[in-house]
């Protein structure tokens, strides 16, 4: 009878394991492998009749497949608990994969462990993402140089040739905004050449209520045509400790999107003040919004709103990357559903603020 149950018990853990959406290895605390589903065997490389009954840490080493998952099951758990994973490269069924490995302990109910549970997850499609994210990024960037570099060249003979006060405000707020553009350029190519996609951002001290109203000013003209309103409403003493230059590309990227999904005769407000020890910045616009099931995407990598839908263009990706840029400076940026039309909010936490 108790070999009996005991086999029920074995048949009920296998079906279990094939079940799983990831590859899955169990072993018990002498290190021998007691069962194992099909995608781990696949992953491994080898016939699980070879491998059950057997010391995990002790198959032959002429398998690469397996010696990789070894290698990085032994990075895992030389890691605090809690922090137990690591990546492994394998190529599997003809392309390049990339797994996530975790082990975890198993224990019975009154508390004594029985084995460990390793997991694969297959991330290949989340790298593949990062990568072409990256090689969008540096393309757009390596882009960008050229012609920067005529614009440049167009605006310094322009200073040379105009003596009128007004145009010369207005070169001087376009060699302002290419100073930022080659900042962000260089800013963002550097990024894809570090080993994460992480933004970095600098540090320093300046005025954001200046920065909002600067930024601000430079889309009256694009709004004029539609006619639609661009006001500002900015707090005193907003000090600020941060990226600038970034901070500033990001309301920048969202003043544009408000004014663009704004209909003619409509209104974007821009907004600035100290929320508690915090800073809180909005742009809102009168356009027909964003609807409800599409808010928690619209901030993810790719996705990009539009009145007939979803569109994976660059303004999503300009989205992500300003979401990052936020997350870069400890703040968050959301969408707030409260509102009619679009409002979107940043704030930054108050150790940002002086």
């Amino acid at each position: 009878m108790e070999a009996t149950a005991a086999n029920d018990e074995n048949s009920r853990t296998a079906a279990i394991l094939e079940n799983l959406d990831v590859a899955a290895i169990l072993i018990d605390l002498d290190d021998v492998v007691i069962h194992l589903n099909e995608q781990a065997a696949v992953i491994l490389g080898i016939d699980r009749h070879e491998i059950l009954g057997r010391s995990f840490f002790d198959l032959e080493d002429n398998n690469s497949h397996y010696v990789n998952v070894r290698a990085a099951l032994r990075r895992a758990l030389g890691y605090p608990r809690g922090e137990q994973q690591a990546e492994v490269s394998l190529h599997v069924r003809g392309r390049d994969h990339t797994y996530l490995l975790k082990p975890a302990r198993l224990r019975l109910d009154d508390g004594t462990p029985f084995g460990t549970m390793i997991t694969l997850h297959d991330l290949t499609y989340l790298r593949d993402k990062e990568r072409a994210r990256a090689n969008l990024i540096a393309t757009l960037s390596s882009e960008l140089k050229t012609p920067l570099t005529s614009l440049s060249l167009a605006i310094e003979l322009l200073q040379r040739k105009t003596s009128h006060p007004k145009q010369n405000e207005i070169i001087e707020t376009v060699v302002e905004d290419l100073a930022r553009i080659r900042d962000l350029s260089d800013g963002l190519l550097n990024v894809t050449r570090n080993e994460t996609t992480s933004i970095a951002v600098r540090n320093v001290t300046f005025d954001f209520a200046k920065l909002v109203t600067s930024v601000t000013k430079k889309f009256l003209l694009q709004a004029a045509p539609k006619e639609v309103a661009l006001r500002t409403h900015v707090g005193r003493a907003l000090d600020c400790y941060g990226d600038p230059v970034k901070l500033s590309w990001v309301l920048s990227r969202l003043i544009a999107n408000a004014i663009s999904f704004t209909p003619e005769g409509g209104s974007v407000e821009v907004s600035a003040d100290r929320d508690g020890q915090s800073l809180r910045i909005s742009v809102s616009d009168s356009g027909r919004g964003v609807p409800l099931e599409l808010r928690n995407v619209l901030l993810e990598q790719g996705p990009q709103w539009k009145p007939e839908g979803l569109d994976d263009g660059s303004a999503g990706l300009s989205l992500a990357i300003a979401k990052e840029i936020v997350e870069a400076h400890g703040g968050r940026i959301f969408l707030d559903s409260s509102t009619k039309g679009s409002t979107f909010v940043i704030q930054l936490p108050h150790s940002r603020c002086i």
